[in-house]
């Protein structure tokens, strides 16, 4: 078994809630779908390739909170170019500054094959909304012959200077 890390750093990011109509909110953490949902864009994979899509599912996954940043709501408004009419408003709620390192852990073949297309993406990474990009490559790196828990305790601490400087908040245990 192997595991890849993946630092998730960006201005914004917006992972997985609940998507009711107008309003879109997000998780204080990343999950599971979506970071599978990028690996998948990553290989370049269909939606309907449901085999392929399995085996991703099937990874373990785990997410260490190394800045966990702000919630904040962006309220927008639009109106159709040609017709002018409005459109519905839309409340999207994001996490501000937020820093993480996921993992995922598999078959060493599989995540051979994620950390590739990390490497050289089909379709570009984002952090959860295509409007989020990450700030800093994705991909730490592959730990070979260790666990989840290992692995994370592994990866340095990732938090900004600036949130190291002012908080009171501890980097991960080794």
């Amino acid at each position: 078994m192997s595991v890849l890390t993946l630092r998730l750093d960006g201005p914004l990011q917006a992972w997985g809630a609940s998507a009711r109509f107008a309003r879109r909110t997000t998780e204080s953490a990343p999950t599971k779908s979506g970071i599978i949902g990028m690996l998948a864009a990553a290989r370049g994979m269909d939606r309907g390739d449901d085999t392929e899509l399995a085996r991703l599912a099937a990874l373990r996954f785990a997410v260490r909170i190394d800045q966990p940043g702000a919630r904040v709501r962006d309220y927008q408004t639009a109106r159709h170019q040609i017709t002018k009419v409005s459109m519905p408003v839309s409340e999207r709620y994001y996490l501000a500054d937020a820093v993480f390192v996921a993992a995922v852990e598999g078959e060493d073949e599989l995540v051979d094959l994620l950390d590739a297309a990390l490497r050289a993406p089909i379709h570009a990474p984002f952090l959860g909304r295509r409007s989020c990009p990450p700030a800093r490559p994705v991909r730490l790196g592959v730990h070979h012959e260790t666990d989840l828990p290992q692995a994370l305790r592994d990866e340095p601490w990732q938090a900004a200077p600036w949130y190291r400087k002012n908080t009171t908040d501890s980097p991960p245990s080794h």
